[in-house]
């Protein structure tokens, strides 16, 4: 699966619309950027994707991410749920967000596979299927106190059924170009480094990494 490779990081994380997810998941500003939190930088791409394997179309209408393993009856949960389910642009979606430090493992995802306008279902991965003997086979990202962690792009691979896929900024010079546009975006960030930190999967993304992770 080839690495994403997008033209203008700064013009699309500038230019596109944040979204929070509910609870103990705050979108950043200068009141959430706090020292006893992380921020988790991701995009993605909620829109149909034509054709899809043997689809007319697909698109990723859900992903969640757990708290791992659970430091609470009741853990942290980030979720991300598409803007829309008509009208969605086929492009990414920045996100940046403020949550409780640790690791968090891909629990969840529901695609959408549309064979005809009357054929229509979805493909669900539920806590169930990603996690298994306390193994989260899904992928895992983690975040420590005070750090901004890039954790990877989200589209959809259409190689069999159609699946979330983590791509990701490829190179330094393309990552120092995100995290340009991400400071021009959140000024009030600009002193802090910045982490490329992929969810490590080995189900939905190739493993990849920068030899020099932080833009300082």
């Amino acid at each position: 699966m080839p690495s994403l490779r997008l033209l203008l990081y700064a013009a699309i994380l500038c230019s596109s619309p944040l979204v929070a997810s509910a609870g103990d998941i705050t979108a950043l500003t200068q009141s959430t950027f706090k020292a006893n939190r992380g921020v988790v930088l991701l995009q993605v791409n909620w829109g149909r994707k034509w054709p899809c394997g043997k689809f007319e179309n697909a698109q990723i209408e859900a992903l969640t991410f757990t708290q791992w393993p659970p430091a609470a009856s009741t853990p942290v949960v980030l979720s991300l749920e598409t803007p829309s389910r008509l009208m969605v642009d086929n492009s990414f979606v920045p996100y940046a967000l403020v949550v409780a430090p640790g690791q968090y493992a891909l629990s969840g995802y529901d695609v959408k596979a549309v064979h005809s306008k009357t054929d229509v279902g979805h493909f669900h991965a539920t806590a169930a299927d990603l996690i298994k003997d306390g193994k989260p086979l899904g992928g895992t990202f983690s975040v420590s106190p005070g750090e901004i962690v890039y954790i990877g792009h989200f589209g959809l691979d259409c190689k069999f059924n159609p699946i979330p896929w983590r791509y990701y900024v490829e190179g330094r010079d393309e990552f120092e170009r995100y995290v340009s546009g991400f400071r021009k975006k959140f000024p009030f960030a600009k002193d802090t480094p910045v982490q490329y930190r992929l969810l490590s999967t080995q189900m939905l993304g190739e493993e990849y990494g920068l030899e020099n992770p932080t833009v300082k």
